[in-house]
């Protein structure tokens, strides 16, 4: 009898798998190598190197199969989208993002990365003045200081043994980022590259981490997990750290009511506004943040740019590194645009500097940071060729956008000259989705791009650089991070 039951209850168990298995109507392709019960989970548990290579399959199987793919995490479905009608369609359509993102929610909250719509449509809107191109000039000449200590910190290792270059990007950019937006002085800044900056690298870590780990993505486990005490540590850790500044800032500010002009900048170098003053006034004045927002609102700048920038221009050093023929036409246009070493780059330099924004951006688009960026969809999508159902979630595949067929038969190979050429380039707008697709992309694109540019640029007019993109070996830790063959050598050009 025990064993009629038993095989009772397997027989229920694959006729139930049978069904949750079983396509409905318009359904896109299944990602190859689904299991009963567990779908493709057990192909995501692993290093995340392992990871990445997964994600990466996926949207090369999205490509091959009309653009559009499913795949299964537990009983969730995952949809992942390479096609770039159909990503602005979603993209555009659903504005929330899927229960991934709630792992960082207690950190970043209503931050602009896991806000809900309705939040994000707010505070987006109060906050892309902060982060316009006027407003980013007045930012060039802190960002040139920085530039210049990194240059200064690489110079000891010029001549020497290839090293590891992005952890002092990360400094750069961290730098960078925390003093324009929150206005630090060198005391505070310490702080923000020693335990702050741990502190966020972390926790951004563990999100990844309980990513993989399907059976903590439980609410009620992950709670009387050991990962979930430290996540509270760190983000007190965090909080002890900017709740103070923000607090200064706003006693300093206090009683100060004379407006900022923008359009003085230029009569007086180095004058910006913090983005961290912008909101303390849109808080004062309209009541538009709270102090919680503002933390929160820093800390997601923080976070998105000390990785996804730094392995950017890691990338781009490598690229550089490797095609000596591109590096010199770097060298030559910075010559051309600045001919005295100790200058600064202005705002008017930056925008001559054709051919190295070429090279950015056909890095960015050959080997993305961010492979792809996810919606939650809480309605039925209909796509061109297949309907996305409501209560799943979708990924962006933007690794497969930024090397699809539409940017031609060499949509493979590095090649910024097409940049060059407008009429070479795609129609398609989303296709070059380095920054995200839709409505919701990234608001600090511009600021990101600054901050690459004026540290390539002082970096290739003082350094010789060597490296090989084609030996790096990635994993994913919410970006791309390069964990092996990135090293670089400096050579002096004095």
């Amino acid at each position: 009898m025990s064993l009629f039951v038993l095989l009772v209850v397997l027989l229920c168990l694959l006729i139930a798998a049978w069904l949750w298995m079983k396509p409905h109507p318009r359904s896109p392709a299944i990602v190859p190598g689904a299991l009963p019960f567990i779908g493709h989970s057990h192909q995501v548990i692993g290093d995340r190197k392992h990871l990445w290579n997964f994600f990466r399959k996926v949207q090369v199987y999205s490509l091959k199969n009309g653009g559009v793919c499913e795949s299964w995490f537990g009983t969730h479905k995952f949809y992942v989208i390479t096609d770039p009608e159909d990503s602005l369609t979603l993209s555009n359509t659903c504005l929330n993002k899927p229960y991934v993102y709630d792992f960082a929610k207690k950190f970043l909250n209503n931050g602009l990365i896991t806000a809900q719509a309705s939040v994000w449509k707010t505070h987006r809107k109060l906050l892309n003045p902060a982060f316009n191109q006027q407003v980013l000039n007045t930012y060039v000449n802190e960002i040139n200081v920085q530039a210049r200590t990194l240059v200064s910190k690489l110079g000891p290792l010029a001549g020497k043994e290839p090293f590891d270059v992005r952890k002092y990007l990360i400094n750069y950019v961290l730098s960078a980022v925390t003093r324009t937006s929150l206005g630090l002085g060198t005391e505070d800044q310490v702080l923000i590259e020693t335990d702050y900056a741990e502190a966020i690298d972390e926790l951004v870590a563990m999100f990844c981490d309980r990513g993989q780990k399907v059976w903590l993505h439980s609410s009620y486990i992950y709670k009387w997990s050991a990962m979930k005490r430290k996540e509270d540590q760190l983000i007190n850790t965090v909080k002890n750290i900017i709740n103070p500044i923000i607090q200064k800032r706003k006693s300093k500010l206090k009683g100060n009511s004379v407006p900022y002009n923008y359009n003085n900048s230029a009569s007086t170098p180095g004058k910006f506004k913090p983005v961290l003053d912008q909101m303390l006034q849109l808080a004062d004045e309209q009541n538009a943040f709270t102090d919680d927002d503002i933390r929160e609102h820093i800390d997601t700048l923080a976070a998105s740019s000390y990785h996804t920038t730094s392995s950017a221009v890691t990338f781009i050093l490598l690229v550089i590194g490797k095609y000596p023929n591109v590096q010199e036409r770097i060298y030559n246009e910075l010559q051309e645009v600045s001919k005295h070493e100790d200058d600064d780059f202005t705002e008017q330099d930056l925008h001559k500097l054709v051919y190295l924004e070429a090279v950015i951006k056909e890095s960015m688009r050959v080997y993305p940071v961010v492979p792809f960026i996810a919606r939650k969809v809480d309605r039925d999508v209909n796509l061109k060729n297949c309907t996305l159902r409501a209560g799943s979630s979708c990924a962006i595949g933007l690794y497969g956008l930024l090397r699809h067929p539409l940017w031609g038969a060499d949509a493979e190979k590095f090649r910024p000259e097409r940049w060059l050429d407008p009429t070479t380039l795609p129609e398609q707008r989303s296709l070059y989705a380095a920054f995200g697709v839709g409505r919701r992309n990234c608001i600090g694109h511009l600021l990101s791009n600054m901050m690459s540019k004026i540290a390539l640029a002082h970096i290739c007019r003082r350094y010789h650089v060597t490296g090989d993109i084609s030996t790096v070996v990635c994993e994913f830790d919410v970006a791309l991070q390069p964990v092996k063959g990135h090293h670089i050598f400096l050579k002096s050009r004095k």
